[in-house]
Formats: structure tokens, C-alpha cells, sequence
């Protein structure tokens, strides 16, 4: 009460100019509301515009394709536009509830704070509508985002399974030779008509441009690109640079980069010009794109198996191939690039041209069916051996399981492709070809950028490197330290490489390829236990996920033991502890995420899991114990891989803690499987846990009439000389017993290495028994 008449009293004692100013805030809000309101009835109609556009029947991948890029971008400005009127909400509120007057307040209240509280609630009104539509808005775009991709989807699956002539029947090729002299014309027609267009504009000097910029992107692409390349400094490999592949990997970079930037800088820029001077119509805009496109992709390939095959220069050669073999399995790659640019143009000069759909199908069966021969013919010629090498190879060098694998892979999807062609799925066939080709390249440039990543960080990071001396002299770092930077660098570029690569085979496939993993799933019958959906397909992709996620761990794991690890400061336990952790976090995360992808739901496993804890504890007692306790040394570290323990009357060094047992290799090169929990709750004894020092014990017996203290003084001169025997504790001479024949003495010393203790003994009797000779001490 006491502030709403404070409140009162201060608006009345403003001047009279100042209290119309919430007012006059009021009508700019409303100028405001006006221009929001236009902008959100403008989103309406676009997304009312799009759901028709979605309804026709003869729509087009490309015009789905712009109209979900629309939509996208109406969603992220209402998103966006809802988020800016939040704070703008907020403060509003703010302003009613304090002008508004506090309930059950007998006050007066003054005309004019009726009125700016009218103001502020018409305000909150206009703001928090205005949110709300925009909220709509984008949810309302986001649903039409959904259905723009499910047709895409539809769409996609309907002509990749879709089922035309087949290659061998004699009236596909009749019809397309029928209509190929119209698609000649046509493409004709177009070309004159653009010159007819620059013709009508009366200026002859726009078509000595048109014809310069054609002369000179013809004359950039092939010729300027080979003079680049023959006059850039390649350096040959030395006597000295043989095994060497850092000039290697260079200049196969070099040679990719120049090869497909050049020509694809040239039409772009070209291009660019005749654009600036509106001397390229809409057909002939599409047209110059497809051009660009089939010389990337083309070019793109050309450079790649330049690249890595290098005929002609054995030096720079990347892959283990002799120069017949590197030359035709260049060959036959530069003739598949050129076979799928060639598609690449051919579909869409087809839209421009409006070609039959005959021809379509007689090109695209035909350049499949050759491009896969070409792919069969490459595999072919990469797996070749003579027979005199194959009996001499080792098996040992055959290469990895996962490149045999890919190029048999390769093969069968290629011969499945002329299959397809064969009996009418000609989109299908080349589909698979184009994937071939296209992953064969993104799988190449990884290897490449891989190498090359290894030499620029192996460069950088080094003393003098670039980054490394900035470090250094910055920062401060050890040379050591510099090194694991490097290691974490190198890792972190080669995941991000790794996952762009992923991105890059499946953008062809992109939302598209649900509809086919949807079409396959349904050929199978699913069925349900209570809530949980199974079906043959969803059991393959969990498999499926699981076995990636086991893939990425071990290389993970790979990494770490073979990379990052061994630059560090931990001692060899350690770094299998960390090692093994990895793995059984991995394994878990990739069980989780196949369950999740397979349609199971974590709760009924849980709940499926405590019905079966019963028989766990009973039947599998044993294996949940031995699992348990082999987590707890790997936490706890009493034991650690390298430690030489001693297990009852076996002793050894640790080789590996599993997920069972513990591997221990004695010392005759057998190994030793002591499950974990032994380990737990036995006796073990382990010589270096806390450092590797330790103490030997030799016994000495020598003849009853040696002097005991001449003896003791060349015991002690003995094992001080020795270089593994410490100074401190000193060694010590016991006098331990009598005989009737002899005196017996105990030397106890201690080493710096408790694992050369055999040795020592051994180099210490030695010793001895040269000393005893000097000194004339008899034996016993």
C-alpha cells in the first residue's frame, strides 16, 4: 500500500511532457507489433506455400531439395525471432506486475497509472502472441521438414527400385536410337539459342567474350594444368630417400590439389565472369554446373591415382606396385572417373534437354555396366601374382584382411551391378558403381590426408618446429611434453578426418537411405515380446552398431598403447590399466548404443536382468567374482602388468590383467592363468610393487681351517665391486653355522634391480671363487 502510494505520487509529480511517454512507448510498440506481425504472416503463407508444393504429384528431388533449404531457414529465423522475444516478454511482465495494484491494497489509484499499467498489458499481450505464433511457426516447419524428407525418401527408393528395360532388350536400344537425334537437336537448339540471345542484344563484343572465356578455360584445364604440374618441383627421392615417404606423401598431395583445383578454379571462375556480364542464361547456367561437376568428380579421381600410383615415377609412388601394374590400374581408374563424370553430365544435360527417358536408361545402363568391368578388371589387376611370387611370398606380407576384403566387396557389388543392369534395375546398377567409385576416392584421400597430417605434425612439433619452438620459448614446454601435444594433435585430426570421411560416403545416401533400409525391413515379418519390437533387420543394425563401436575401441585402444601411452611418464601397469579401462568402457558404451539402435529398451533389460540375478549368483558366481576383482586391480594396482609376482609355488612376470584371469610368464617362457580372484583374496607375493629393489641371499661354505675374517673381507670386497649391488644398505657377511668339514657364511646385499638377482648371484660366485683362489682359501 505504502509503495503504491509512493509510486502514485511520483508519477504526479513528474511534468505534464513526461507522463505521455510510456504512451507514446506504447504506439511505437504497436508500429513494432505491426512489422512482426507482417513478418509472421509472411512465414504462414511461405510454409502454406510449401505444404501445396508438397501435395503435387510430379515434384522433383531438386525442387524438395530447395523447398526443405526454405523451410530450414523459416524454422531458424521463427526459432530464432521467439528466442529474441523472450527477455522482451520477461520485461514486460515484469512492468504489469508492478504497476498492477497489490491485491487486497485499499488505494487509490491515479488515472495515469491505470493507463500505463493498460499500455504494459496490451504490450505483453502483443509480445507474448507474438512469441507464441513464432513458436508455432517453427514447429510447424519443423513437422513440414519431416514430411519433405519422407517424400524425399519415398521418392528416392521409388527410382532406385524401380524396375525399366532391360539392357539386352533390342527395343531400348531402338527407342533410344529414335530419340537420341532429338536430344542432338535439342542440346544444338540450346547452344544457338544462346548465341541468338547475345545476338539480340546487338553487341558483338559479348560474344568475343563468351568465346575468349571458352578458348581460355579450354586452354587453362588442359594444358595450363599440365604445365603446372610438369614444371612444379617434384623432388626425387635420393639413395638416401628410398624408404623415406615424407617427399612421397608432399607430392602426392601436390599432385591431388593441383589436378583438381585448377580445372574446377577455371570453370568456376570463368563462369563467375560470364555471370558478372549476364552472359549466361538460366539453361545455359545449369549446363555450365553440370560441366563443373563432372570435371571435379573426374579430375577429383584423376588426381587421387596420379597420386598414389605415379606412373612413371616408381619414386613417388605410394603404393607397392611395379611400374606394368601402377600403369594399369591407372588406366582402368581414369577410365571409371571419366565414366562417372560423364554420368554426372549426362543427368543433367537430361533435364535441360528434357530427354526421353530410352536414352536416359541406354546411358546410364551403359556407363555402369562398363565402369563396373573396369572395377572387376582394377581388383583383378591389383590382386594379380605371378605364379613364382606367390610361392615366395611370405603370408606375412599379403597386406591387411580389411584392403583383401574391400576388393572383394568391390568385385562381387560390381558383377551384382552388370547383374542389375542385366535384368532391368539400371538406377540400381549404377547406384552401386557410382558408390564404388565414390568411396574408393574418399577412403584414398583419407590414407593420403592421414600421411600427410604425420609429416606436418612430425614437422611442427619438433624443437625446432613451427609450433614447437613457439612453445617452447611461450610457453615453456618440455621436450617431452611437446611430444605428447603433438601425439594429442595428431589424434584429434585424425578422428576429425575419420568422421568427415564417414559423412562424405554416406552424403550420397543421406536421409534417402532410410527409405531403403525401410524397404528391406519390411520384407521381414517383426514380431513383439510385450513393448519390445524385434525384427531381423533392427537385430543386423544393433550387430551392426556393436561391432563399430568394438571397431572404434580397439583402434582407440591401439592408439593409446601404441601413440599417446609411450610418450608419457607411466610406468607399464599403468598405462595396461588405463588401456583396459578403455576397453571395458568402449564395450559398455557400444552394448548401450546397439541396445538403444536395435529398439530395446534399457529399463526391460534391467528388469529382465534382476530376474535372472539369481542364476547369475549361483551359475556364474565364479566368472562375476573373477571380473569383479579383476576391476579392483586395475583401480587398486597391487598387481601391474611387468610386476614379477610369486603365486604359491609359481613365480613370473605379469603379461596382461583380462577380464578373467591374469596372464603370468614364468621364467622357463610358460605362461600362468590365475584367475583374478586368487589374486584378491590369496597370497601373493610381489617383488617390485613399491620399487624394484630387493635383497639376495648367497650362501658360502669354505674349508674349517679358512680365517673366517679373510673370508668375510673378500665376501665384502666381492659384492661391493659389483656395479648392480647399492652402497647403501651396504652389503653384510653372516657367520651362520658349523660343520665338521666347513664354515658356512650367508652374504646378503642389496640390489638397484631386484629382476637381475639370478645374474648377480651368478657374476658373484664367479667372484668368489677367483678370489678364494688369489687369497688360497680351499673349499670344503
Amino acid at each position: 500500500m505504502v509503495a503504491l502510494a509512493l509510486l502514485a505520487s511520483a508519477l504526479s509529480s513528474l511534468p505534464l511532457e513526461t507522463l505521455p511517454a510510456i504512451a507514446q512507448s506504447g504506439v511505437t510498440a504497436d508500429a513494432n507489433a505491426d512489422d512482426a506481425q507482417a513478418r509472421l504472416d509472411r512465414w504462414n503463407g511461405d510454409l502454406t506455400r510449401i505444404d501445396m508444393a508438397l501435395d503435387r504429384v510430379n515434384v522433383s528431388d531438386f525442387d524438395l531439395r530447395n523447398l526443405r533449404d526454405e523451410t530450414l531457414a523459416i524454422v531458424n529465423a521463427a526459432a530464432t525471432y521467439a528466442d529474441t522475444l523472450g527477455p522482451k516478454v520477461d520485461a514486460a511482465m515484469a512492468q504489469v506486475k508492478e504497476l498492477s495494484p497489490i491485491e487486497g491494497a485499499d488505494a487509490t489509484v491515479s488515472d495515469a497509472i491505470k493507463d500505463n499499467l493498460a499500455v504494459a498489458q496490451k504490450l505483453l499481450g502483443d509480445l507474448s502472441g507474438s512469441q507464441k505464433q513464432a513458436q508455432a511457426i517453427a514447429a510447424h516447419g519443423a513437422y513440414t521438414v519431416t514430411q519433405l524428407n519422407d517424400r524425399r525418401r519415398r521418392l528416392f527408393t521409388g527410382r532406385l527400385l524401380e524396375r525399366n528395360a532391360s539392357l539386352i532388350d533390342p527395343s531400348l536400344w531402338k527407342d533410344a536410337a529414335q530419340e537420341f537425334p532429338n536430344v542432338v537437336n535439342r542440346g544444338s537448339d540450346l547452344i544457338t539459342g544462346w548465341f541468338s540471345v547475345l545476338q539480340d542484344r546487338n553487341d558483338r563484343t559479348a560474344i568475343a567474350i563468351v568465346l575468349a572465356v571458352i578458348a581460355a578455360m579450354l586452354a587453362l584445364i588442359i594444358p595450363g594444368r599440365r604445365f603446372v604440374i610438369r614444371h612444379m618441383r617434384l623432388r626425387p627421392s635420393g639413395p638416401d630417400e628410398q624408404s623415406g615417404r615424407e617427399p612421397k606423401v608432399i607430392a602426392a598431395a601436390t599432385v591431388v590439389a593441383l589436378n583438381t583445383l585448377v580445372p574446377v578454379g577455371v570453370l568456376v571462375g570463368g563462369h563467375a565472369i560470364l555471370n558478372a556480364l549476364n552472359l549466361s542464361p538460366n539453361r545455359i547456367d545449369q549446363l555450365f554446373w553440370g560441366i563443373t561437376s563432372a570435371v571435379a568428380l573426374f579430375s577429383l579421381g584423376f588426381g587421387v591415382s596420379r597420386a598414389l600410383l605415379a606412373p612413371g615415377r616408381p619414386d613417388l609412388r605410394l603404393v607397392d606396385e611395379d611400374e606394368a601394374s601402377a600403369t594399369r590400374i591407372f588406366n582402368f581408374t581414369v577410365a571409371v572417373a571419366a565414366m562417372q563424370g560423364m554420368a554426372v553430365f549426362i543427368e543433367r544435360f537430361s533435364t535441360i534437354a528434357y530427354t526421353g527417358l530410352p536414352v536416359i536408361i541406354a546411358a546410364d545402363g551403359l556407363i555402369s555396366t562398363t565402369s563396373a568391368i573396369l572395377i572387376i578388371l582394377t581388383v583383378r589387376t591389383i590382386n594379380h601374382r605371378d605364379p613364382a611370387e606367390e610361392d615366395d611370398e611370405d603370408p606375412a606380407t599379403e597386406g591387411p584382411l580389411f584392403r583383401r576384403l574391400a576388393l572383394i566387396g568391390a568385385s562381387i557389388m560390381a558383377a551384382m551391378a552388370i547383374v542389375a543392369n542385366l535384368i532391368g534395375y539400371v538406377s540400381l546398377g549404377r547406384f552401386v558403381t557410382t558408390q564404388i567409385v565414390w568411396i574408393s576416392i574418399v577412403i584414398s584421400l583419407l590414407v593420403l590426408l592421414m600421411m600427410l597430417i604425420d609429416q606436418l605434425t612430425a614437422a611442427w612439433f619438433r624443437r625446432e618446429g613451427i609450433v614447437g619452438s613457439r612453445l617452447i620459448a611461450s610457453v615453456g614446454f618440455a621436450p617431452r611434453s611437446l611430444t605428447q601435444v603433438g601425439v594429442l594433435f595428431n589424434g584429434l585430426v585424425r578422428a576429425l578426418m575419420v568422421g568427415i570421411a564417414i559423412l562424405l560416403i554416406i552424403a550420397p545416401w543421406g536421409v534417402d537411405s532410410t527409405s531403403v533400409f525401410e524397404s528391406i525391413r519390411q520384407l521381414f515379418f517383426g514380431f513383439r515380446i510385450g513393448s519390445i519390437s524385434i525384427s531381423i533387420s533392427t537385430i543386423f543394425a544393433g550387430i551392426a552398431v556393436f561391432v563399430v563401436g568394438v571397431v572404434v575401441t580397439r583402434a582407440l585402444q591401439s592408439w593409446l598403447d601404441t601413440r599417446f601411452l609411450p610418450t608419457t611418464r607411466l610406468d607399464s601397469g599403468l598405462r595396461n590399466s588405463i588401456r583396459t579401462s578403455v576397453g571395458y568402457i568402449g564395450m559398455i558404451t557400444a552394448a548401450t548404443i546397439a541396445f538403444g539402435y536395435a529398439g530395446l529398451d534399457l529399463s526391460n533389460i534391467a528388469i529382465v536382468a534382476g530376474a535372472l540375478s539369481v542364476g547369475i549368483g549361483l551359475g556364474l558366481q565364479a566368472i562375476v567374482n573373477n571380473f569383479v576383482s579383476g576391476l579392483i586391480l586395475l583401480a587398486e594396482r597391487p598387481i601391474r602388468a611387468g610386476d614379477w609376482i610369486a603365486v604359491g609355488a609359481e613365480e613370473g612376470v605379469v603379461k596382461r590383467i583380462n577380464v578373467r584371469a591374469t596372464e603370468i610368464e614364468t621364467f622357463d617362457r610358460a605362461t600362468l592363468i590365475v584367475p583374478n580372484s586368487s589374486l584378491i583374496t590369496g597370497t601373493v607375493k610381489n617383488m617390485v610393487l613399491r620399487d624394484r629393489s630387493g635383497r639376495i641371499i648367497i650362501p658360502v661354505a669354505v674349508a674349517k681351517l679358512s680365517d673366517p675374517e679373510k673370508v668375510r673381507s673378500v665376501l665384502i670386497s666381492a659384492a661391493k665391486s659389483h656395479r648392480l649391488v647399492l652402497a647403501y644398505p651396504e652389503p653384510s657377511v653372516l657367520f651362520t653355522a658349523f660343520s665338521a668339514a666347513s664354515l658356512e657364511f650367508e652374504l646378503r646385499c642389496y640390489l638397484s634391480d631386484i629382476s637381475q638377482g639370478a645374474q648377480v648371484r651368478s657374476d658373484l660366485r664367479f667372484d668368489f671363487l677367483a678370489r678364494f683362489q688369489a687369497e688360497d682359501i680351499a673349499l670344503p
